[in-house]
């Protein structure tokens, strides 16, 4: 019987943050949306299927007016104008609803904007929508809404829920991570309803107040303003537990605790870093087309709840391209290797080199680029 023969697969990754790994010309434009944070104001009687809540800048820095959007809420649509309308009647149980809108360049990155819309108050016009541009993006962070009150037998928390139970839930407070600020940043204002009576003096324990990291949360004594200091990292740390706490001031009263979540909601700000240098495999030289004989495998550091952290995997370049340029082929969700056409002949060609790129954002965000290469035998 005739040997069976083997070509054998090594796979060496050079690691790069970028799509594609070379020389570019610099220039003075850089693609991104105009602003990080959009704020659109719209009565409750238009948030109706068709309604246009406003529009978003791109700035392609290549002439293009016209731009391929992606709404993170199907609810809302992006046309390639950047108009946003609604898909179908959205309810703002919360008074606001925050969604992202995602475009990408001419090179491939992923850029994104926060999307708030808010119901207009008794005391705004009632028939104008009004569009606002934020710098820096908070995610349902500083809001002149966020109040949090403590609770009492006759009254409740702004943004708050009551439990079956009878107790209260208050939402957690979601921030970007790598927020530019400017800090400190202001969170929320807690309240006393006792302040009405007495002078009240608040301060906050927990996680990045008196714990480590310390100092990422303040409040101020006076007002019950409650800050975030410095930029968060949500591979650091995904969440903070804070207690704030209420004491009057030359008076004995002394609210109940109450417990505040702050949530560091992801940006894409890892790459994919391949799990191996160099991967290894052999493959049968007489092996069928859809033998798969390897994979190759990569990891991200962000959320893996989201896209941000949704690697995807191709092979970007095969040398020598014989007898063919497509002798195998990559699962793009899997990373498995696999045999795309007929025709290994170690004798010919005793060492294949592919160029393997994995990308996250479901192949259109951050990429690392390696080399796979396959030793005959």
């Amino acid at each position: 019987m005739e040997t069976m023969k083997f070509v054998q697969l090594g796979v060496v990754i050079f690691l790069c943050k970028a799509f594609v790994c070379g020389f570019v010309e610099e220039s003075s434009c850089t693609p991104g949306f105009e602003s990080e944070l959009l704020v659109f104001k719209v009565h409750r009687d238009d948030l109706h299927q068709g309604k246009r809540l406003g529009r978003v800048i791109f700035n392609t820095c290549d002439g293009r007016t016209r731009t391929l959007f992606q709404s993170s809420d199907k609810r809302f649509a992006v046309n390639m104008d950047g108009t946003v309308t609604l898909k179908r009647q959205v309810t703002l149980h919360e008074g606001h609803k925050v969604f992202s809108v995602h475009a990408w360049d001419s090179s491939g990155k992923k850029h994104t904007v926060s999307v708030r819309v808010e119901r207009v108050r008794h005391h705004e016009d009632r028939h104008m929508d009004t569009v606002m541009n934020i710098s820096s993006p908070q995610m349902e962070s500083p809001s002149d809404d966020l109040v949090l009150m403590f609770p009492k037998s006759s009254t409740g928390l702004k943004r708050a829920k009551r439990e079956a139970k009878g107790g209260w839930i208050i939402p957690p407070i979601n921030v970007l991570e790598n927020s530019r600020g400017p800090y400190p940043m202001e969170l929320a204002q807690i309240v006393s309803d006792y302040s009405l009576e007495a002078q009240m003096a608040y301060s906050i324990t927990g996680d990045g107040a008196d714990l480590d990291p310390k100092g990422t949360f303040t409040i101020d004594k006076n007002s019950g303003n409650l800050f975030v200091t410095r930029p968060l990292d949500r591979e650091t740390k995904a969440s903070y537990r804070i207690i704030a706490h209420a004491t009057g001031v030359g008076v004995n009263i002394t609210e109940k605790p109450v417990e505040i979540i702050i949530n560091v909601i992801d940006q894409n700000d890892n790459s994919p870093v391949f799990t191996q240098d160099p991967f290894n495999g052999n493959v049968p030289e007489a092996a069928d087309k859809g033998h798969e004989f390897m994979s190759v495998t990569a990891t991200d550091a962000d959320d893996p709840d989201t896209v941000n952290a949704a690697i995807r995997y191709s092979i970007v370049k095969q040398d020598p391209e014989s007898p063919n340029p497509n002798m195998f082929q990559i699962n793009s969700v899997t990373g498995g290797i696999r045999v795309n056409s007929l025709g290994l002949d170690k004798e010919k060609w005793s060492k294949y080199t592919l160029t393997v790129v994995a990308a996250d954002m479901e192949g259109r965000g951050y990429s690392s680029n390696g080399h796979s290469c396959y030793y005959c035998d």
